[in-house]
């Protein structure tokens, strides 16, 4: 990872504990969309150390989980299967649409190659469905971020995997997965937390300031260890 890749990881990370310190998650547990958004934090935040660690430059302060990388990763594949599927029918493409049939406990249980090459597939079957549609697909939300967000998750979820699929996890795959990721993570930020979170300043003030200052990135040099300077939470 770059200097400004890690210092942005790192922004994310004390973000991300600001959000999740005994007590707060009291706070913002009755508006499902921050709550959504968290989460998704907390996903990107274990796809990039995945992504990093099989790059060789590890984030610390990252507790690396599998299970939390296959959640992140059938999640985004439901999202896009979910969106071409609908689009497949209305297509009146019936067999493609079926393709793109999947259910989260069928997924859990599958073995993680198997789970690993499905994913692919989806992806490869919908991006070529935006390539020849991308006006038509848009109109179910199948873009090619979308398409990205899900190639994120496959190639940080196929590095831990000792399988053929794996080494196609190429240091230039992750390179840029990398890059994908921290957009997709910063962009939520900006654009769902970033506009919730003034919310809770009028009874929460403590919480919503230690937030903003978690959100500033700063320049740490060449470490990879979380620097920003967060005040208390009472």
């Amino acid at each position: 990872m770059t200097k400004d890749q890690i210092n942005s990881a790192n922004m994310l990370q004390t973000t991300l504990l600001i959000l999740t310190l005994p007590g707060n998650a009291a706070i913002y547990s009755a508006l499902p969309a921050f709550v959504r958004g968290v989460t998704a934090l907390e996903g990107s935040i274990n796809v990039l150390g995945t992504l990093a660690q099989a790059q060789g430059s590890p984030l610390t302060g990252i507790a690396l989980d599998k299970e939390r990388l296959q959640r992140s990763l059938i999640t985004r594949l439901l999202i896009v299967s979910g969106a071409a599927g609908a689009y497949s029918y209305e297509a009146g493409n019936h067999t493609l649409a079926a393709k793109f049939d999947f259910k989260e406990g069928a997924l859990k249980n599958l073995r993680d190659s198997l789970l690993d090459e499905i994913a692919q597939g989806v992806h490869d079957q919908a991006a070529a469905i935006v390539a020849a549609h991308a006006v038509k697909a848009a109109d179910y939300n199948l873009t090619p971020a979308m398409l990205t967000d899900l190639q994120s998750a496959i190639t940080a979820y196929g590095s831990t995997l000792g399988t053929p699929r794996a080494a196609i996890a190429n240091r230039t795959a992750i390179t840029a997965a990398i890059a994908a990721e921290l957009d997709r993570a910063t962009d939520s930020l900006k654009n769902v937390l970033d506009r919730l979170i003034v919310q809770f300043a009028a009874d929460h003030p403590a919480f919503t300031t230690a937030y903003a200052a978690a959100r500033k990135v700063i320049s740490t040099g060449t470490t990879s260890k979380p620097a920003a300077t967060v005040p208390p939470i009472s």
